[in-house]
């Protein structure tokens, strides 16, 4: 049974409408006042119902509720994915919590939460600050002449680690493993070579494009999930 015992809490301004029961026990990110797309954005879990422009209370320590994107076992580690679902962490993701107790898939269960946002060991990249001239989505990639996402993998040289503003400074890999997001149309297979197309999307590599990288997980349509990211040049044009 899912219990509920000390937290800290923050209240941030919604910029959606999540009145509704859905969004509740999900993960919120302070950047946009939105759901969080990944654990590195991720600033807390979403305790009420705020509709848009209202109060949320936003909870980022202690022990809370949370909303099971895929079963997690008890004192499972706990990472964030699309839409603020929380699930099983695996090697290599960011940890922002545990699982007091067994909980299935679209359930809501109890963790114990470390501080908001998680680390991830970045030691396998490199990575540097940029300050976008519009909204970037996490797992977007962006170019460098006019720092907006990038249309195609030829000019794809550096993708958001999290969310970020038009004119905020924030980290962004080079090179190395990174999460990645796949375009709305596409899915992106575990060893897919891959490569950009318009508003910084992944797609599976085809005829004539430029690979940029390789997918080192199974990444769903409009999903994130991690790669192996070349950015700063093409490597090869398929034939």
């Amino acid at each position: 049974m899912a219990t509920e015992n000390q937290f800290l809490s923050t209240t941030v301004q919604a910029t959606a409408d999540y009145s509704g029961s859905g969004p509740q026990y999900h993960a919120f990110a302070l950047v946009d006042g939105q759901l969080a797309a990944n654990a590195e954005e991720a600033s807390g879990i979403l305790l009420n119902k705020p509709a848009n422009l209202a109060f949320a209370q936003v909870g980022y320590v202690g022990e809370m509720k949370f909303a099971a994107g895929g079963a997690v076992s008890k004192g499972g580690k706990i990472t964030v994915t699309t839409s603020g679902w929380f699930i099983a962490a695996d090697s290599g993701d960011t940890i922002v919590g545990e699982a007091k107790a067994d909980v299935t898939s679209g359930s809501v269960g109890t963790g114990i939460f470390n501080v908001f946002p998680g680390v991830t060991d970045r030691t396998a990249t490199i990575q540097t600050a940029y300050t976008p001239k519009a909204t970037i989505p996490a797992g977007i990639a962006i170019a460098l002449d006019d720092l907006i996402q990038a249309n195609n993998g030829a000019e794809a040289a550096a993708v958001a680690i999290a969310s970020t503003n038009s004119g905020t400074a924030a980290d962004f890999v080079l090179w190395g493993i990174a999460t990645v997001k796949c375009d709305p149309a596409k899915v992106c297979s575990l060893g897919d070579l891959l490569t950009v197309t318009t508003s910084g999307y992944f797609i599976p590599v085809t005829s004539g494009y430029y690979s940029t990288g390789r997918a080192l997980a199974n990444i769903g349509s409009n999903a994130t999930g991690l790669a192996w990211f070349d950015g700063g040049h093409p490597c090869y044009k398929f034939a």
